[in-house]
């Protein structure tokens, strides 16, 4: 069976079209992991779903099928292309999904919610920036066996699937989540409630290749924030309070503003408005 499988792969990447860089093998993945990713991406009606490097197009089919997605698969072989825009027209998907050929390096995946892949780990590393940069902010990723170093993942699942084993030898599987952060770099002004900080406070946040990064400026003594995090348009981060406390900050991040609660305090707010 292993020597089975590695013929059609071999056979599939002799079949490759010519010049165009082949970022990994085709390898169906089970039916076990299609629902784990779909799942692990939260994938939902509204939702706009492109798998990179499509083959048979079962992720973006199965997405339309279970949840009423629009999709768009990208593959560098036209057989896959075709096999798989067939099979989104036997599942009576054809309306809702559809599957070209081409780079996926290169494919625009601007409008997308959700982005799936299954590459070798050289090309998920390589696409990691692409994905970062082109994607709205909130918009997931998962990406099957491989991370996007060095993106830190939000979520890692873990999981043994026999039916791998014929393919790659081992049940072992890894699904990497990503959500896109949303831009906050610049220079921010924070309102809190009256004696909660130890002054005025402003924020000096910073859009880094791979994650988001903060110092606080609070009463005049600029702090780095080494818990500040985004994911999507959530953030939070922790300051300073008056006293001898910690005051830890949860909210949302909507263009030049963020709002949100503090934590511990039930109906305490927060805001914050970009400056620059």
């Amino acid at each position: 069976m292993r020597r089975t499988a590695a013929l059609l792969v071999a056979a599939l990447v002799a079949g490759a079209a010519a010049g165009q860089e082949k970022a990994g093998p085709y390898v169906p993945s089970p039916t076990a992991i299609v629902d784990e990713m779909l799942a692990l991406a939260g994938v939902r009606a509204g939702d706009f779903v492109i798998d990179l490097g499509s083959g048979d197009g079962r992720i973006v089919i199965t997405a339309a099928e279970r949840y009423g997605a629009r999709g768009l698969g990208v593959d560098i072989d036209p057989a896959l292309v075709a096999l798989a825009t067939d099979n989104a027209r036997r599942a009576g998907v054809a309306d809702r999904v559809r599957f070209v050929e081409g780079d996926l390096f290169a494919a625009a995946v601007g409008e997308a919610s959700v982005v799936t892949v299954y590459l070798l780990p050289h090309s998920a590393t390589r696409l990691a920036a692409k994905l970062r940069q082109e994607l709205p902010a909130g918009a997931r990723i998962v990406s099957h066996d491989y991370a996007l170093a060095p993106w830190p993942e939000d979520r890692a699942v873990r999981m043994e699937v026999p039916e791998k084993v014929a393919i790659s030898g081992s049940a072992r599987t890894v699904l990497y989540l990503y959500v896109v952060p949303a831009r906050v770099g610049g220079d921010w002004v924070l309102e809190l409630p009256a004696g909660v900080a130890r002054g005025p406070v402003r924020l000096i946040a910073r859009d880094e290749p791979f994650r988001a990064a903060a110092d606080a400026v609070v009463g005049g003594r600029r702090i780095a924030l080494g818990d500040f995090a985004v994911s999507g348009t959530a953030v939070a981060f922790t300051l300073p309070a008056a006293g001898a406390g910690r005051l830890r900050l949860e909210g949302r991040v909507a263009g030049d503003g963020m709002e949100g609660e503090i934590a511990g305090r039930p109906g305490v707010t927060w805001r914050a408005r970009r400056i620059r």
